[in-house]
């Protein structure tokens, strides 16, 4: 899939008031403890991966990653977001092995991607 294909559609991602990215995402870590990886990268962007609670029909593991960008004081950008169908367990603390780098196809990029970069953005209603 062309990289201008793997930019979140709806960006840029509004933050709430008084908030930068450092704060929204450490909002995210305590919001997701278990199922959230996160990588700083420089002063205004992170690269978070992102595992999603439900499996997949065959047993597997969905998850997705993104590139976070501050843009200005109110707002960040998503982008290079991908997919994984993943075969490994997330409660355990290594590295997952196999799966499926995606989307490769617009039908991907619509079932797989976006609904997991959607449920990663949810407003924190109460820690998991």
């Amino acid at each position: 899939m062309p990289k201008e294909r793997r930019v979140y559609p709806k960006n840029p991602i509004h933050l709430p008031a008084g908030m930068d990215i450092h704060g929204w995402v450490q909002t995210k870590k305590e919001q997701y403890p278990n199922r959230l990886r996160v990588y700083d990268l420089d002063s205004n962007s992170y690269k978070i991966q992102y595992f999603r609670r439900e499996l997949t029909s065959i047993g597997s593991f969905i998850s997705c990653a993104a590139y976070l960008r501050q843009t200005n004081t109110k707002s960040i950008e998503m982008l290079e977001m991908i997919s994984n169908v993943n075969y490994a367990d997330y409660h355990k603390s290594i590295i997952p092995r196999g799966g499926e780098l995606g989307p490769m196809n617009e039908r991907e990029r619509t079932e797989i991607l976006l609904p997991c970069i959607e449920e990663f953005l949810i407003a924190p209603q109460s820690k998991e």
